[in-house]
């Protein structure tokens, strides 16, 4: 038997599995077929549970059982219960058999446990309020509003704080930098700190071990020393008398990223002498430097380790303030409840969780499937984990006839994490045969949906991707380092990519963007940005006009770049979805309406007064007369409306007064806002600003029959196009700036160390554990963005087209940018502009005929 064929059988006969998937293998189709295995041997369907991470997702698996089940059922179609017969491994199937089930599952479809991540974690919850301290009536705050939240808990906080406190603890947190805005400030710490702190013990912040000063003594010695030392060279003695001077006023921070102190860190480490560019220090300095460089390494943790522990004290009281504010309105997150859950589950063992099953969840999960597996982050591991664990505690009969009594499935493909910002953890995904006894790994890398063209080419990418900067332990505090060691364990474990469809015809090239018009001889970085845009919309313009049928998929980095492309492929004419979610104020429309709301709630700022009446909505509410009594009758008009009927009937009249005066783009903007205000009942300040706020903040799609789709890459998760474009490709593969780094034992347990983020210029202060630390998490950066570019690159059916700015003198080997790593993995040298030829293309451009 092939190894293929012994996997197919792991899957089909419920063994305990894990299915990494590449990219268009089929992991849908092998969850569903497990699925249908399962609810064919007559296991009771609410002991199944598959789990997935969006509600599209969901629906897909429970329409593919119910389809496939329904055509099995069906008379006059032999091939689907053939095809059914072969999905399943059951040759014999009867189709009276896939009648009866189907049948059953259609009048019992609540027994069905198909659900998305947040959906099971609220109905966990909702079966154990009491155990998980949850208050009656309760329900998930959604994305806005748990923001809003944040921002009144951190109000309430700054208003209620003594200012003396409040004074001392901002200097900690900012390291003493003047900041404009308290709230933001305390805003930003919590973002970053919040989520990454929950379920770690109190200690976790005063995990920075900070080195003892040296003496006065010594430091005045030192000083001494570097007055008094004999070199020739000028640049020496400037550079010690700035020492000098510095360590005296114990300006230590000043020193702190200053060369000659990283150059005595280099020469420590690799038991050199300490240089200035190529001049050398006399030896009998050495003893200084060491006083200079503990006294530095001592300021520098200390005052790291002061911000820490002012951010758990900030973080802790935070947690106060916004848990009793929940409670109160009886709305709590997703990931409140996620926590709530996993330290509840944490306290028992198997027996008394399957007992939690059988008592609250109507009956036992026995039967456990998780798709996406990849994206989970530790806390939703942490309530999962139990369920696996009694999902893996009996094996499968060999018997295909023979009832199993439980089962476990999971697939993903770490390949394609790309939700890190969110928590989810790849390395789960790889923890999971050893967190489970008898769990067997299969690996799925031909694609159902891709040309070979296509896929050789992501072959040939990936399994040639360059690092040059060398990691060792001479470096380890370089980024670089760990950056190139993350690219090179992505490209030793990249497997070859084959296709399904070998006689598919595929098409991929990479065009280089004009040179932008610029007065200054070298464009700014912004211009650069434009010229790939627009080299962008060209090629897809000339796509669809060669394929009108085919579907096309605009992926970018960023919600900004989508707007960008579809401001210029609709300037070119193009019937063009923005998918993603965009706010309504894209729309002149919807901003008119908005200023109206404003003006009745403020109504001395002549601000809004003016925009509406130089509008088509002033004039349609005043009839044609613009003076002080027509504003205010408008305003009465507005407010009277907004009093008795409501804020969705006031919005609706505003819209109803400019769907004559507006195109179809403005019409269905102005209706998604009507919708919007009738969605929004759980807004309770009554305050039309906040209305007006959440317009502008939230995303709405503006979907319409369209084959050329603009979304980012994210949104593109899970979906396909004939075409692929990629206008952004120069884009830094890495942005981190700031947050807070975690020291775990593992990646799923909780961190036994935090600390705010430190400058790479910094970053050789720190031991090596919390050099260790920023390093994973450089790493961890540097995978997803090649995750990213996976995912982009594997949406394409048959054409793939990369648009990369020009450049010349290109050094190969030190790729900051996808486009970088492409031409890097590819050897292409210089990159010329070239807008109407690619600078490299491979396959047949007339793929569609």
């Amino acid at each position: 038997m092939s190894a293929v064929a012994e996997d197919r059988k792991a899957i089909l006969q419920l063994k305990p599995t894990v299915v990494r998937a590449s990219a268009g293998t089929g992991k849908t189709y092998q969850l569903t077929a497990r699925f249908l295995r399962i609810l064919l041997q007559g296991v009771p369907p609410e002991s199944v549970l598959a789990t997935t991470f969006t509600r599209k997702a969901a629906g897909e698996i429970l329409a593919r059982v119910l389809e496939a089940l329904a055509k099995a059922a069906d008379e006059k179609d032999p091939e689907s219960l053939n095809g059914l017969r072969a999905q399943v491994d059951l040759p014999t199937l009867p189709r009276a058999q896939c009648s009866r089930l189907a049948r059953d599952l259609v009048f019992d479809i609540h027994r069905l446990k198909v659900s998305t991540l947040d959906s099971l974690f609220s109905t966990l919850a909702r079966s154990l309020p009491f155990e998980l301290g949850l208050p009656a009536g309760w329900n998930l705050t959604d994305e806005i509003e748990e923001r809003w939240l944040v921002e009144s808990a951190v109000n309430d906080l700054v208003a209620s704080a003594d200012l003396t406190e409040l004074r001392s603890l901002l200097a900690m947190l900012s390291k003493g930098r003047v900041v404009r805005s308290v709230s933001n400030e305390i805003q930003r710490v919590v973002t970053d700190a919040y989520a990454i702190q929950r379920r770690c013990d109190p200690e976790v912040w005063s995990a920075v071990r900070v080195p003892r000063m040296p003496g006065t003594q010594n430091v005045e010695s030192m000083i001494t020393d570097f007055r008094a030392a004999d070199v020739p060279q000028k640049s020496l003695v400037k550079c010690l008398n700035k020492a000098a001077d510095a360590a005296e006023q114990s300006q230590w921070d000043e020193l702190a990223e200053e060369t000659l102190l990283n150059n005595i860190v280099k020469a420590r480490r690799s038991r050199t002498e300490v240089k200035f560019g190529r001049s050398k220090f006399p030896d009998q300095l050495n003893p200084s430097f060491d006083v200079l460089l503990e006294s530095v390494r001592s300021h520098v943790l200390a005052l790291l380790d002061a911000q820490n522990r002012a951010t758990g004290t900030l973080v802790e009281t935070f947690d106060q303030r916004i848990q009793q504010m929940k409670a109160a309105r009886r709305r709590f997150s997703f990931d409140d409840v996620a926590v709530r859950l996993a330290d509840y589950f944490g306290q028992f063992d198997s027996d008394r969780h399957d007992a939690i099953g059988n008592d609250r969840l109507d009956a036992p999960i026995d039967h456990l499937l998780l798709d996406e597996f990849q994206d989970t982050s530790p806390i939703q591991w942490a309530v999962l984990r139990p369920f696996a664990i009694h999902a893996t505690s009996a094996e499968s009969s060999d018997d295909d006839e023979t009832r199993t009594a439980r089962s476990f499935f999971c697939v993903g493909d770490t390949k394609q994490a790309i939700y890190g910002f969110r928590g989810g953890v790849a390395e789960i995904f790889d923890s999971v045969t050893d967190d489970l006894d008898g769990v067997r790994t299969v690996e799925q890398n031909e694609s159902y949906r891709s040309s070979p063209v296509v896929l050789d080419f992501v072959t040939d990418v990936f399994k040639n991707l360059k690092a040059s900067p060398p990691s060792g332990a001479q470096r380890d505090w370089d980024s670089d380092a760990f950056q190139a060691d993350a690219v090179r364990r992505f490209r030793e474990a990249f497997p070859p990519h084959v296709s399904a469809k070998p006689n598919l015809k595929g098409h991929v090239a990479i065009w280089a963007g004009d040179t932008p018009e610029s007065a200054d001889a070298n464009p700014k970085k912004a211009q650069w940005k434009e010229a790939c845009f627009d080299a962008a919309a060209r090629v897809v313009t000339d796509l669809h006009l060669g394929s009108p049928d085919r579907t096309i998929g605009v992926l970018t980095r960023s919600r900004r770049a989508a707007a960008e492309m579809m401001w210029r492929l609709d300037g070119r004419g193009l019937t063009v979805s923005q998918e993603g979610g965009h706010p309504l104020t894209d729309s002149a429309a919807v901003e008119l309406v908005l200023s109206a709301l404003m003006m009745v709630e403020h109504p001395g700022d002549g601000r809004w007064q003016f925009h509406l009446m130089h509008s088509p909505l002033g004039d349609a509410l005043c009839d044609g007369v613009a003076d002080d009594q027509a504003i205010e009758r408008i305003e009465n008009r507005i407010r009277q409306s907004w009093t008795d009927g409501g804020l969705a009937e006031t919005v609706f009249w505003l819209c109803d007064q400019l769907l004559d005066r507006c195109d179809a783009s403005d019409a269905l903007r102005l209706k998604q806002l009507t919708q919007l205000a009738a969605s929004q009942a759980w807004v309770e300040t009554g305050r039309l600003s906040d209305f007006v706020r959440l317009v502008r903040e939230k995303g709405v799609e503006r979907p319409q029959a369209a084959n050329v789709r603009v979304m980012t890459v994210h949104a593109s998760k899970g979906l396909e196009f004939d075409a692929v474009v990629l206008p952004d490709l120069d884009e830094p593969l890495t942005r981190r700036q700031g947050g807070c780094i975690a020291d775990a034992p593992s990646v799923t347990e909780p961190a036994t160390g935090l600390t705010r983020y430190v400058s790479k210029k910094r970053r050789h202060f720190l031991s090596q554990r919390w050099q260790a630390a920023f390093g994973r998490c450089e790493a961890g950066d540097m995978t997803e963005a090649l995750c990213l570019l996976y995912v982009a690159m594997t949406r394409a059916r048959q054409s793939l087209q990369l648009v990369v700015q020009p450049k010349e003198k290109r050094k190969s080997g030190s790729a900051k940018t996808a486009a970088g790593l492409i031409l890097d993995a590819l050897e292409l040298g210089d990159v010329p502009a070239s807008p109407e030829q690619p600078v490299f293309e491979v396959g047949n451009h007339q793929w569609w005929l």
